[in-house]
């Protein structure tokens, strides 16, 4: 039973893991309203490595759910952590299995959440600069006759002065 060891050990560290990503996702939302562009590109980066090692943890895990259940005489590509949840004959394996399931769960609705928070922020951020773009570049009318007259921009940061 060294896989299932392992495998609970590998799914307790990816917990951590997304509880690491979801503080990130949380900071991130102040480092937004401030516009703190080198602050993101660092927060940005920190969550490409946690991103990282979740993928690592769960090619782990997939490897020993993989090795435990072949252990039990199941065969399959790949297994759901439902799946996993229904052969535990052990009782407190199935309630540490359940527990982190529902912990990773409600993290990753979480995640999801900050993810769609933040987005709306971005959006909103963009917006603004499309404005404040337009404030300065502004569209004059048609110079020239008939239909090969062509509307030509201008913009105050090019005016003469």
């Amino acid at each position: 039973m060294e896989a299932l060891k392992i495998l609970i050990q590998t799914m307790e560290t990816m917990v951590d893991a997304h509880r690491r990503l979801l503080d990130l996702a949380k900071g991130k939302i102040t480092i937004l309203v401030d516009g703190n562009i080198q602050e993101l590109q660092s927060h940005v980066y920190r969550e490409g490595l946690c991103v990282e090692e979740i993928q690592k943890l769960e090619q782990i895990r997939k490897q020993y759910v993989q090795v435990y259940m072949e252990q039990k005489g199941i065969q399959a590509d790949s297994f759901t952590l439902e799946e996993l949840i229904k052969v535990q004959k052990d009782e407190s394996s199935r309630a540490r299995f359940t527990k982190i399931a529902m912990q990773l769960r409600e993290i990753i609705q979480e995640i999801s959440k900050l993810n769609e928070s933040n987005q709306k922020l971005i959006q909103a951020s963009l917006s603004y600069i499309q404005f404040s773009i337009g404030m300065f570049a502004k569209k004059e009318p048609a110079i020239g006759y008939g239909p090969n007259a062509k509307n030509r921009y201008s913009n105050m940061l090019d005016a003469k002065i």
